[in-house]
């Protein structure tokens, strides 16, 4: 029997781990990290597991460096199993200086195996293997030293049993004849993450009230979600910490234009005007000298006709109707949402801004929807 994990917690043994892992086929990978009180999450734990039952746990506060784990990501021919991979791609990316290639999501997996594509991962073991997980540690410190057996063994069983769970899902996907299209849907999780200032341009598109507002107004809260999105990286501190949403948007519908204006904006705290004030009153200016032109698109908003949305029910029926058979989670064909946009767009959609007119999921829809509206 294996050991029931190994800590890695020196240079000299994180390199014997990673040349020992260069040969293995796949490799099972978690991370625990804190994040409430920073910008970044603050990794306090990387979980390795192997097709025998071996679990490694990887210090990273000990270590520091994590750059062989980073070759052991970046390395095309192992498979990486991770159960919603994007947020652990996302802090394992920052830990290590480099993207995974070729990951097995298994939450997404399951999608194609006849289960939902949200399952916890606790469920998901329950549901296939049988396994129950203690959720005993959930709200753990993982940056508190030292961790406790027991913690320590909580964490293993994360990674622990995922060789075996992507092995059933793959198979499942096989019998259904849609492995192929599970392949396709996985390998997006290899693409480049977007730059840092494609990602501060767009999060505004994270607050909700933005498709409310005035195209110029819009573009301010554009400015202002910007601006936010880079003082809290470079602070290390959380979004909310510096201004809350509310007071974003509070900005963007009033566009204050000199101090005074500022300090009369309604829902705007006096501590974020002492503190951001002329940081605020920059980014609205950015946003009401923007040309016409480049002012940002309206945010989707479905119709509310209800003709329309009677389209949208029947267009949701046939989705299920043509993925029940292939085993596939109509949820990850397309949202209520995406389907509404596709239909109010019409015979104008493009296949490069709607997933359902490319793909496996134009292959699995067919004509169903050749007869949107024009």
């Amino acid at each position: 029997m294996p050991e029931p994990f190994q800590m890695i917690a020196t240079p000299e043994a994180l390199r014997r781990m990673e040349a020992r892992l260069r040969d293995e086929e796949c490799l099972a990978l978690d991370t625990e990290f804190v994040w409430e009180r920073t910008y970044y999450a603050q990794l306090g734990l990387v979980q390795i597991g192997l097709s025998d039952g071996t679990c490694f746990l990887v210090d990273p506060l000990a270590l520091g460096d994590l750059a062989p784990i980073g070759e052991l990501l970046a390395d095309a021919r192992i498979v990486k199993i991770l159960h919603d991979a994007p947020q652990d791609l996302m802090i394992l990316r920052r830990a290590t200086g480099a993207s995974a290639r070729n990951v097995f999501d298994t939450r997404l997996a399951a999608g194609f195996a006849g289960l939902g594509s949200v399952l916890s991962l606790g469920n998901l073991l329950s549901e296939l293997l049988g396994v129950h997980l203690a959720k005993a540690h959930t709200r753990a410190d993982w940056t508190a030293r030292p961790l406790a057996p027991e913690v320590l063994e909580y964490a293993a069983d994360d990674v622990r049993y995922l060789p075996q769970v992507a092995a059933l899902l793959r198979g499942r996907a096989r019998a259904a004849g849609v492995e192929a299209w599970l392949d396709e849907e996985l390998a997006a999780l290899d693409a480049p993450a977007p730059g840092e200032e494609q990602a501060f341009a767009d999060a505004y598109l994270r607050i909700r009230a933005a498709s409310s507002l005035s195209p110029r107004s819009q573009a301010a809260l554009r400015a202002l979600a910007a601006w936010r999105e880079r003082a809290a990286r470079n602070a290390d501190l959380p979004r909310r910490w510096l201004v809350e949403d509310a007071e974003l948007v509070a900005l963007a519908v009033e566009l204050p234009r000199r101090p005074d204006d500022l300090r009369r904006c309604r829902g705007v705290t006096p501590q974020a005007i002492q503190r951001y004030g002329e940081d605020l009153l920059a980014a609205v200016q950015q946003g009401l000298s923007l040309p016409d032109a480049e002012l940002p698109p309206p945010v989707f908003q479905p119709s509310r006709d209800p003709a329309f949305r009677k389209a949208v029910d029947a267009a949701l029926g046939q989705v299920l109707a043509r993925a029940a058979p292939r085993q596939i989670d109509p949820a990850l064909v397309c949202s209520r949402n995406e389907l509404a946009m596709l239909l109010q767009e019409g015979a104008a959609a493009r296949p490069e801004a709607h997933p359902l007119l490319r793909g496996w999921r134009a292959e699995l829809m067919g004509d169903a929807l050749a007869g949107r509206p024009a």
